[in-house]
């Protein structure tokens, strides 16, 4: 012997998620979807965690990106490649999303939560000044004039 594993006839997954890619030899084809779930969970330990929304997909042979939804979607694909390659897509993205650009995210969406509420101020028509007390043929109006006259005349 050699010292090389005799991979002949072996499944082959190639499992991708943001830049780390791993080769996990497969000895049991007769694998589940579930499964697989939960070997890319301990493949990716702590980048993937059980309340992740998580898709795989498969390049298949025109290196289209299919995704497998169930179990016999994942032994079409098997069927399909010797050497499965996925891709893992966490909560819609290609990797999980960092600590650092979870902040910057929120950051930015509380930024435009402020100018949306901003522009919407600005939208709303301008309050008018209340009419006033008393009409100027008679009343308070005419009186409060006619003491302004009188103060102005001194």
């Amino acid at each position: 012997m050699n010292g090389q594993l005799d991979l002949s006839g072996k499944l082959i997954i190639k499992a991708q998620l943001g830049d780390d890619i791993r080769r996990i030899p497969i000895h049991n084809e007769d694998i589940t979807y579930d499964e697989l779930l939960l070997m890319m969970q301990r493949v990716f330990r702590g980048k993937l965690q059980s309340s992740d929304e998580v898709t795989i997909k498969y390049k298949d042979e025109d290196d289209d990106l299919i995704t497998i939804f169930d179990s016999s979607d994942l032994s079409f694909a098997i069927q399909c490649s010797r050497i499965l390659k996925l891709t893992v897509f966490v909560n819609g993205q290609p990797r999980p999303l960092e600590t650092n650009q979870v902040q910057f995210l929120r950051h930015e969406v509380f930024q435009l939560r402020d100018k949306v509420n901003h522009m919407l101020g600005s939208l709303e028509p301008p309050v008018e000044p209340p009419p006033p007390l008393s009409t100027p043929d008679c009343g308070t109006y005419c009186d409060y004039r006619a003491l302004q006259q009188q103060a102005t005349s001194f």
